[in-house]
């Protein structure tokens, strides 16, 4: 049995590797004409970088002029401004942004006095006369102030009559789920509006959420529109990094107010979720799959509501961005199903196909189909010969925290059921029940070889970047909080200031490490208690009670497709008295020959004889 290799060669996914796009592509100036309009002064080059790209922008801007250190009065663009009282210049704009043939100034100040302020955007309107007194567009929202975090200031020209302001701070512990940056795109034209705003979540570890913004007139009405696009690159340990990966939002001026394109961003999600299809069905191609899957969510999560931990805050009406049902998430997960079925995965396949279609994904019935097709190819469904009801009553354990199972099979086939009393010994042939008395009960916590650890909960800590092991100590000493290599599942949402459980089955504890499934993903934690995904099953040591059997060389999984064993053959096994109940089965463990399996179902105790 082998797990897919985890890829590490990751493709480029949406709009690639375009970190310099605003020095290869120049905003397109405009200059005071004779007759007080604004035109356009390209050069051949820039008429061509300026066409539209594939999401319909250049996204290109000009930036903004750095004032002189502590600069309280200011001469720039042929324009004379002051700042407001107790305020310096940070950076500067000067052109006509109103429409009205004088030049206007666009400005950052922050508070002489408070060099960690993040800043404010002024607006200077200008006449033939100079400019008038300074007026505040927009306001930010609240952002970090601490004098160990490092301001980050950001002005653009972006369109005719529009600029990008951005406003925030790095900090050295960065709040999880506070806002760290404010970015808006301000229009000027007839009056100073804004077009787009949003506070940013910028937790620990997570890839970094870039936002570039458009001011073109894309509906060729005179009036500046927006286009926005957040692309997320990088990330920390111990997932891999997300290349950059992007989506484009796009608001229309209209005269009842600012009016969003519909279909996005899912339409082009749905294009990095067809690219990744299309790797899916090839052994060599299919381990990419994975990545670009995380990639879309990621991209859906930190712009939507509906994800669950949106990094876009405060959007419209002080609340994240609505995105509704998404078929590129139901469409991106169903690429991954296939690919863990290509890879000869059955049992994560079927993971798979629970999380593809987790709301906020649509679940369409065809596609569920293709979906168990593709895992049942590589797991052909086999009927229980017998099946039957144990007289033993399997001690169950009720805690939350993973723990091993009350039933075990023994080299020979025999079925091991602990009981509050002891053990009992089952023929699953005959259904023959006798003490084992010379078995010891076994004890169900998850304990490292040592004794002096155990595994008590998985979780999704809701911040948007991935799922935590906690390992206790048994007697004395320190919760260890442990980083999976795991994202959050999509739409994950917490109820709770401690995060939401996590799935997680241990299928091995030995000297190498901690071995589970933690929301369907096999990972390792090692003794030095650092995760990785897990490859294939190691050599440890099986303990009584785990999935897998007695050998480990098969393990054993209740999916909503039936039990499936995934070794050198794997297979589903199914049998009529579990038809549409495959979903309550528990503390399953299979034989080595793959013949034999058994569960907890309503409290009691089941096993069954296969071909």
């Amino acid at each position: 049995m082998a797990f897919p290799r985890a890829s590490i060669l990751l493709l480029t996914l949406g709009v690639g590797g375009c970190r310099s796009c605003k020095n290869e592509h120049p905003y397109v100036p405009y200059a005071i004409s004779d007759d007080g309009g604004a035109q356009a002064q390209p050069s051949a080059a820039q008429t061509a970088s300026a066409a539209p790209g594939a999401d319909g922008g250049a996204f290109s801007e000009e930036p903004a002029e750095r004032a002189p250190q502590g600069a309280r009065e200011w001469t720039f663009g042929g324009v004379r401004v002051s700042a407001p009282v107790g305020h310096s210049f940070e950076l500067g704009v000067a052109r006509d942004l109103d429409g009205d043939g004088a030049l206007d100034v666009a400005a950052i100040v922050r508070e002489t006095e408070r060099p960690a302020s993040a800043g404010t955007l002024v607006f200077y309107k200008g006449s033939p006369r100079g400019v008038a007194e300074p007026i505040t567009p927009i306001k930010t929202g609240p952002l970090p102030v601490d004098g160990a975090c490092t301001p980050t200031r950001r002005l653009a020209v972006v369109g005719r009559h529009s600029v990008l302001l951005e406003l925030g701070a790095k900090c050295p512990s960065a709040p999880v789920h506070e806002p760290s940056r404010f970015i808006a795109v301000v229009a000027f034209a007839p009056q100073p509006r804004v077009h787009f705003s949003a506070s940013v979540v910028d937790p620990p570890g997570a890839p970094s959420l870039l936002v570039e913004a458009d001011g073109s007139d894309r509906d060729a009405d005179g009036i500046d529109d927006v286009a926005v696009r957040v692309a997320l690159e990088g990330g920390g340990a111990p997932l891999e990094p997300l290349l950059r990966t992007s989506a484009t939002l796009v608001w229309f001026d209209r005269p009842a107010g600012m009016s969003r394109q519909e279909g996005e961003p899912d339409a082009a999600l749905r294009g990095l979720a067809a690219a990744a299809a299309s790797l899916a069905a090839r052994a060599k191609d299919a381990h990419q799959v994975a990545p670009k899957v995380r990639a879309v969510r990621a991209v859906y999560d930190a712009l939507c509501a509906e994800g669950g931990s949106p990094r876009l805050q405060r959007v419209s009406a002080d609340l994240p961005l609505s995105c509704g049902v998404s078929r590129a998430l139901e469409e991106a997960g169903l690429a991954e199903v296939r690919a863990f079925a290509t890879l000869g995965a059955p049992i994560q396949a079927s993971a798979a196909l629970v999380r593809a279609q987790l709301a906020p994904a649509t679940k369409t019935a065809s596609r569920t189909h293709d979906a168990e097709t593709w895992i049942l190819q590589v797991s052909p469904p086999a009927l229980a010969t017998a099946f039957r009801q144990v007289a033993a009553v399997p001690m169950i354990e009720r805690a939350r925290e993973p723990s091993w199972g009350a039933l075990a099979f023994e080299p020979g086939g025999a079925l091991l059921v602990r009981t509050a009393v002891g053990v009992v010994r089952v023929d699953p042939e005959t259904g023959d029940e006798a003490d084992a008395r010379d078995v010891a009960p076994w004890s169900m916590a998850v304990v490292s070889p040592d004794g002096a650890s155990r595994f008590v909960a998985a979780y999704n800590a809701c911040d948007g970047s991935a799922l935590h092991a906690t390992i206790a100590p048994t007697a004395d000493g320190q919760i260890r909080d442990v980083v999976l290599p795991i994202a959050p599942p999509p739409g994950a949402r917490c109820v709770g200031g401690k995060g939401d459980a996590a799935s997680a089955v241990a299928l091995a504890w030995g000297p190498s490490g901690l071995e589970a499934i933690v929301g369907g993903v096999p990972v390792l934690v090692s003794a030095a208690e650092r995760a990785s995904l897990l490859q294939s099953p190691l050599s440890q040591p099986v303990s009584l009670g785990s999935p897998r059997a007695p050998g480990g060389k098969l393990l054993v999984l209740p999916t909503p497709l039936g039990l499936i064993v995934e070794g050198a053959k794997s297979r589903t096994l199914r049998a009529r008295e579990l038809d549409g109940a495959y979903g309550e089965l528990r503390d399953c463990t299979v034989s080595d020959d793959g013949r034999r399996a058994a569960c907890v179902r309503a409290g009691h105790a089941w096993v069954g004889v296969w071909p």
